[in-house]
């Protein structure tokens, strides 16, 4: 029997290529074959990726984006981004640049928080605007401004820039918004006529938040803000509003009523301009058959003069008055306390009256207005307002027994007691009326009750 020996030629320097007859040739190992089955992660089509991340929570989904830079930038979806929170802060301007790179032109809701009085801040808020004003998706713009004004002509790195221009850059994220807040900033507050025919022309009935109200930076002199009332009329769907006293008036109310949604109207006040028409109870009590739902929430900001009269030209008794906070008006007006549980005792739910800490003859008033041993008021409001629920005072000297009868009153039901620890008067201090000589002898103990200041 011969053998025959096959060998391909082209691989005659092979051992493993030549075989004898019909005998198998031996097994090659395969490296190619198993690096082949190597699944490729950073490859997968971006469905597959945002198919797995709908599997995952929030948490896991961001531990998940962190395999590699593909998967990194597919966590960037909308429909994982609807909310964002932007803060634009000095300390974190490299932080909020990238908020705005990533989510400006993708996010529904953006809550803007920024230091309006830093110059790289306000650059970066206006390129936070720009980049919104490209976002299809946004529905709610709320800004949350650290102070009341820009210093856009005087800081403004760009020279470009003005606070025409970035009016213009903000009317431009408008058209689809449904909840709307400028943040109490007087620069934005000169244009709300403008911004209410954008958001009118477009979707009016899906609007249900608009916060038009406005903090003064000088309250002894500004300009008035107020619009049209008819601008309103379009906006049947509003559940909250936010609006300046100068805007307030017995036809403003009026053009409310088809507004059957109105939860929550506030109202913020500076000073009453010559000529204000001012409201009406008949106006009031009208609006209340409307809105039986609505709260009045009234802040009165530095009106050093209105103060002193409120309860005569402001407060109304048929007010559906909830909420009264008073801030750095440097006067406690006993008559405006005495009028709240006569006349709000079935809607006041929150009282704040906030002034400087001091030791001089204003922040005695509780002690020197009541010789005549009349009641004294917050105790009265505690009795008879059957909703309160909250009472912070500050910068005014308040005795520790009349602290625990509001307790008392209230029990339970009464969510926050505030005041200022160095203006409670202790039963077993020593002070006298002198005013400026006050000071407690011993304290030892905060009383739980009392908590941090809340913010405007």
């Amino acid at each position: 029997m011969s053998i025959k020996l096959i060998r391909k030629s082209s691989d005659m320097n092979s051992d493993n290529s030549a075989c004898f007859g019909d005998c198998p040739k031996p097994k090659k190992s395969k490296p190619s074959e198993e690096i082949c089955t190597i699944p490729y992660w950073a490859h997968l089509p971006s469905i597959v990726i945002h198919d797995i991340f709908d599997l995952l929570n929030k948490s896991d989904r961001q531990n998940a984006s962190s395999v590699c830079k593909n998967w990194r930038q597919n966590v960037f979806h909308p429909k994982w981004w609807p909310e964002v929170t932007f803060k634009i802060q000095p300390y974190n301007i490299d932080r909020a640049k990238f908020f705005t790179s990533v989510f400006g032109k993708i996010v529904s809701v953006a809550r803007v928080q920024v230091n309006t009085l830093a110059p790289e801040c306000t650059d970066e808020f206006i390129t936070l605007l720009e980049a919104l004003s490209e976002n299809n998706n946004l529905k709610e713009l709320i800004i949350e401004p650290t102070h009341c004004h820009f210093n856009i002509s005087r800081y403004h790195s760009k020279s470009s820039y003005n606070i025409q221009n970035v009016i213009n850059i903000l009317k431009r994220c408008l058209p689809n918004l449904s909840k709307f807040s400028i943040g109490c900033i007087e620069d934005f507050a000169h244009y709300l006529d403008e911004y209410l025919m954008i958001l009118a022309n477009q979707q009016s009935e899906k609007v249900t938040v608009l916060g038009l109200a406005s903090v003064k930076d000088n309250p002894n002199e500004y300009e008035d803000s107020y619009f049209e009332c008819d601008l309103i009329k379009p906006f049947t769907n509003l559940k909250v509003l936010s609006i300046d006293f100068d805007q307030l008036s017995d036809n403003f109310l009026s053009c409310l009523d088809d507004a059957k949604n109105l939860e929550r109207l506030i109202v913020h006040l500076h000073g009453v301009r010559d000529g204000h028409p001012g409201t009406t109870n008949a106006a009031w009590a009208d609006f209340k058959n409307q809105h039986p739902k609505c709260e009045l929430r009234l802040t009165v900001i530095h009106s050093y003069d209105e103060i002193k009269v409120l309860h005569e030209t402001v407060l109304k008794g048929q007010m559906p008055l909830t909420h009264l906070k008073v801030f750095f008006c440097e006067n406690i007006n006993m008559g405006v306390l005495e009028f709240l549980p006569a006349y709000y005792t079935e809607t006041l739910r929150s009282i704040m009256w906030v002034d400087s800490l001091s030791n001089g003859k204003e922040s005695w008033s509780f002690l020197t207005s009541h010789y005549d041993n009349s009641p004294d008021p917050l105790i009265m409001m505690s009795w008879l307002c059957k909703k309160l629920e909250e009472l912070v005072l500050y910068g005014y000297k308040y005795c520790e027994e009349n602290l625990v009868a509001i307790a008392r009153l209230r029990g339970d039901k009464l969510k926050k007691l505030e005041v200022a620890k160095d203006d409670i008067l202790l039963s077993n201090s020593d002070y006298n009326l002198s005013y400026g000589n006050f000071m407690i002898v011993s304290i030892n103990k905060i009383v739980c009750m009392f908590c941090e200041i809340s913010s405007l």
